[in-house]
């Protein structure tokens, strides 16, 4: 099969945008989220390349880069793509791929674009009845631009336990050598901590590894508060890239995912995967009697092959 040439232009933008065989679902918790959050960090750094957005749904991947060579980007993003399905899989003992080897791209040059473009991987949270607001949602970042702790309450390092503060260390360390967080040391960091600490070292993380651009971002914008606002009048354009969009609301697989880990003690939630068939068949009959999902929701949650919708 022949492959059309991607189109690019150096030092403009790039929207990438990468789906997961069969739709399935592949973030089920922070722990997913933070792991392929510091791997795209690093490796944007390592690469040379400037992010101006990112935004993480259950199912697919969308930013906005720029770099003066296609080179860059291309070998960027299969190299933080390999690296985190590496990992994915090593702590679930999966093989296999995640997502679809070739990724989506489309040149935007120009400002108009540019910013349309921004809104629209803003407001994907938004559309799938994630939030009100593009910077309610935690995985595309937007809200730490100008917040340091826009989802935990503040509180002075005085203040934080030993454990806390071991983790924030840990997480500093590995920042300082330019090494992204694996599964094992964010299980680690996180098993120990209270809900409120958990919140508060996910922001300091978030915050530290932040790989967005500011600077080149605002250039197309007057402030973040313009930026915001355009989000919240309109939903932005991608008219280059064919993006599967479902309707209906992301918000059962965050209640299922709930669900799984709580109720159902699986833990880390993403194992459920690797549960023989019949077993996640029948964890899907429970989570039918309890949320009502549709077949296709159940389909993707569970990586099931199940007909109907």
């Amino acid at each position: 099969m022949k492959y059309k040439k991607r189109k690019f232009t150096p030092r403009e933008c790039l929207h990438i945008y990468q789906r997961t065989i069969n739709g399935f679902n592949i973030f089920y918790d922070r722990e997913d989220a933070l792991v392929f959050y510091t791997i795209f960090s690093v490796l944007s750094k390592f690469y040379n390349v400037r992010v101006l957005a990112l935004c993480l749904m259950v199912d697919h991947v969308h930013s906005l880069l720029s770099s003066d060579a296609l080179s860059n980007i291309s070998a960027f993003v299969r190299h933080y793509t390999s690296l985190f399905v590496s990992e994915y899989n090593q702590s679930i003992g999966r093989h296999g791929n995640l997502f679809h080897k070739s990724f989506g791209s489309a040149p935007k040059v120009g400002g108009k674009k540019v910013r349309s473009t921004v809104v629209y991987i803003g407001n994907n949270p938004v559309e799938k009845a994630l939030c009100s607001k593009a910077e309610d949602y935690r995985w595309n970042f937007l809200a730490y631009l100008e917040d340091e702790n826009p989802f935990s309450t503040y509180k002075p390092s005085s203040l934080y336990s030993m454990k806390l503060r071991r983790a924030f260390a840990e997480a500093k360390g590995a920042h300082r050598r330019n090494r992204y967080l694996t599964y094992g040391q964010v299980r680690r960091m996180f098993d120990v901590l209270s809900q409120d600490e958990s919140e508060l070292l996910t922001d300091y993380i978030i915050r530290l590894y932040l790989p967005i651009d500011k600077e080149m971002l605002m250039s197309y914008y007057t402030s973040c508060y313009d930026m915001l606002n355009a989000m919240r009048s309109t939903a932005g354009g991608e008219y280059d890239i064919r993006e599967v969009f479902n309707p209906g609301s992301d918000k059962i697989f965050e209640q299922m995912a709930k669900y799984v880990h709580d109720e159902l003690q699986m833990s880390p939630t993403r194992k459920i995967i690797t549960l023989p068939g019949e077993a996640r068949l029948e964890i899907a009959g429970l989570l039918s009697n309890r949320f009502a999902p549709s077949k296709y929701e159940l389909s993707k949650f569970l990586h099931l092959k199940l007909c109907g919708r």
